[in-house]
């Protein structure tokens, strides 16, 4: 990864542009202040402790709701550190906020410096927060993920939450873990005191969750993200579990 350019900006109470077009990613990293963004399919508002990340080539579309302090970030990234390391567009959260008040320090310090050597190390900050906020998923996940001394069934379980967004066939997983589909439903239920197909809907109903608060997707394209048949199913699924719509929950949980 390389940091092409990095600018403070203090208190900005308007953006100059509403709306930009970059060929390099950019990232708003906000230390104070909100603001409302749309890139591409997503859409919300950031404060403190967000990064807002557009890919090369998206609409950036943005205003100020209350005078603003943030670091633009404007970085080129191989296929691979985009893949691996980069949040997905939009805004991600970082929970740690003393690291990432300490990283912010030391970008102020530096942003008036541009000579190769503090090019180098800003680059490293900037890395430290994409590694930071990878740290954060992988300890989400863990933490998420119930535990279970069986390995095989902890194994079934990534596969299931991996594959979530898909048509998952039981006899398909049972296949590769080597098993009988009545083997892998009583080895899994005594793993985790529930059945394959109920840890993947509570997996499946999670992802349709965060995309209603999340994104403006229609209800037909988070059913397609999250593995089922169509819009239908998913609301008489997702209303069953929750006790309201998915609409009712959008309307409660959007910011």
């Amino acid at each position: 990864m390389e940091l092409l350019n990095h600018i403070y900006w203090k208190r900005k109470g308007k953006f100059d542009l509403p709306e930009d077009l970059y060929n390099s990613w950019v990232a708003f990293a906000v230390e104070e202040g909100v603001f409302r963004y749309e890139i591409g399919a997503y859409s919300g508002s950031a404060g403190f402790a967000d990064l807002v990340l557009c890919p090369p080539g998206v609409p950036f579309r943005r205003e100020t709701v209350t005078p603003l302090t943030f670091h633009y970030l404007q970085f080129a990234a191989s296929p691979a550190e985009a893949s691996n390391l980069l949040p997905p567009a939009g805004k991600s959260l970082i929970n740690d906020t003393k690291r990432l008040a300490s990283t912010y320090a030391y970008l102020r310090q530096t942003s008036e410096e541009h000579d190769a050597a503090t090019q180098g190390w800003k680059t490293h900050l900037v890395l430290d927060l994409w590694h930071l906020y990878q740290l954060e998923c992988r300890q989400n996940r863990l933490q998420e993920r119930k535990f279970t001394e069986d390995a095989l069934m902890a194994e079934a379980a990534v596969l299931l939450e991996e594959q979530a967004g898909e048509a998952i066939s039981l006899q398909l997983l049972a296949d590769r873990l080597a098993l009988s589909p009545v083997q892998l439903t009583r080895r899994f239920q005594a793993a985790f005191r529930e059945t394959p197909s109920g840890y993947l809907k509570a997996v499946r109903l999670k992802k349709a969750r965060e995309l209603l608060a999340d994104s403006p997707l229609t209800l037909s394209q988070i059913a397609e993200r999250c593995g089922y048949e169509n819009g239908f199913y998913l609301s008489r699924v997702f209303s069953r579990a929750m006790g309201m719509s998915p609409s009712e929950y959008r309307r409660r949980h959007r910011v």
